[in-house]
């Protein structure tokens, strides 16, 4: 009986390292097997990353040769990476950097523990969590290609656990959250949503407290994106009639006048009419679309795990906010975490439906362990509550 218990024991105490070792392996094993993958955007991180080496990692140099829509600023650190690579490893370089990429996956996840960890998650519940992983598409397809995803998605988990289990007014913790936000900015050009609203957390923590930490905030939220929605209106039919000359813009307004919803994937394209309300249209319709678990041109199989994984975060999330609130009047650094994260997970689809959502939902590859962290927040909440209700009458 003793060895029984010992082993219960064991595992109740071992049982998210247990699970997490589990999970990267599965994921790990599905990688190797399918083997490194390239894209297009593969060809032009190369390509690039040749130039950087030609100019003997010069970056100004760099930096200027290279006429882009998009400033190179903003691919900094995987290019440089690429570039390394390339030069060391001559033609073996990709499979140096498939094996980076799965380093790179093993610690989003194990940051994802630490952070549940900190915030005192139940350990059985952030076990439970991190087997949903297992069903995620994004998981189980991105860290097979050539690209900078899953660095990125990393680098947002950094960022995150910075902020969340940063102390407030330290100067040690406004140094690190200052550095893992310039390591975004350097890392992908969609990272801006991602820094405002992690700096706006980090240093402005009685002026969130005010606006975001509050019962209302999915209604806040809902009513910036409606504001975000009018706003993208008056910029694109101002650009679109020359009051605003800007070549960003007249980039980006060639996709939205084609109607398209998702890059490259035209049965998710619309009838696009060249007024504010077709604007805001199509911009709803984006919004609604970066958050959506299907598509037709996926297989069953495919559109399955999406529903189960996405789905069942986005009912959590929002049947269950409501037990938050408890949190959200004490101001506790859970419900610091569960407001950072919602603003987090919706600014990045305001900022992606005004700009373009790419092929195949690749930017929404970054929140989604952002938010199965969210969503087994506000269930451990849940389970709080009812306990506390549980002890009240017993008490009684």
């Amino acid at each position: 009986m003793s060895r029984m218990l010992f082993i219960k024991t064991l595992m109740q105490r071992h049982i998210v390292w247990a699970t997490l070792f589990f999970v990267y392996t599965t994921i790990s094993l599905v990688i190797l097997h399918r083997g490194s993958i390239s894209s297009p955007d593969t060809g032009a991180w190369i390509s690039r990353a040749k130039i950087l080496i030609g100019h003997d990692f010069n970056l100004f140099t760099f930096y200027s040769d290279i006429n882009f829509i998009v400033p190179m600023f903003f691919y900094t650190i995987p290019i440089v990476i690429f570039a390394i690579l390339i030069s060391i490893f001559n033609d073996q370089w990709i499979v140096v950097y498939q094996f980076l990429n799965l380093i790179t996956l093993f610690f989003g996840l194990f940051l994802y523990v630490k952070i549940a960890l900190h915030l005192e998650v139940r350990k059985w519940l952030i076990a439970l969590s991190l087997l949903v992983f297992l069903i995620s598409v994004d998981y189980l397809l991105w860290p097979s290609y050539i690209l900078t995803d899953t660095l990125f998605a990393t680098l947002v988990m950094l960022a995150i656990y910075a902020v969340i289990t940063g102390a407030n007014n330290n100067f040690r913790y406004y140094i690190v959250t200052f550095l893992s936000s310039l390591l975004l900015l350097f890392s992908r050009p969609s990272s801006p949503p991602y820094i405002v609203v992690l700096l706006f957390f980090a240093f402005f923590p009685s002026l969130s407290q005010k606006l975001l930490i509050k019962k209302n905030l999915l209604f806040r939220l809902a009513l910036i994106s409606l504001i975000a929605a009018v706003f993208f209106s008056i910029i694109i039919i101002a650009s679109a009639s020359g009051l605003i000359e800007n070549k960003q813009l007249d980039f980006y307004r060639q996709f939205i006048e084609q109607g398209i919803v998702i890059h490259d994937r035209p049965e998710t394209a619309i009838d696009y009419d060249s007024t504010h309300l077709g604007a805001i249209k199509l911009y709803i319709y984006r919004l609604v679309g970066f958050f959506t678990p299907f598509s037709g041109s996926f297989s069953a199989t495919h559109n399955i795990l999406n529903g189960l994984q996405l789905l069942g975060c986005y009912i959590i999330t929002i049947t269950m906010f409501r037990y938050s609130l408890l949190d959200f009047e004490k101001n506790n650094n859970r419900a610091k975490a569960i407001a950072l994260l919602s603003t987090l997970i919706v600014f990045v689809a305001i900022f992606q439906s005004a700009v373009l959502i790419d092929y195949d939902w690749r930017y929404r590859y970054p929140l989604i362990a952002p938010l199965i962290l969210l969503a087994t927040l506000i269930f451990d909440n849940y389970l709080n509550s009812r306990s506390a209700k549980t002890n009240h009458k017993s008490i009684q």
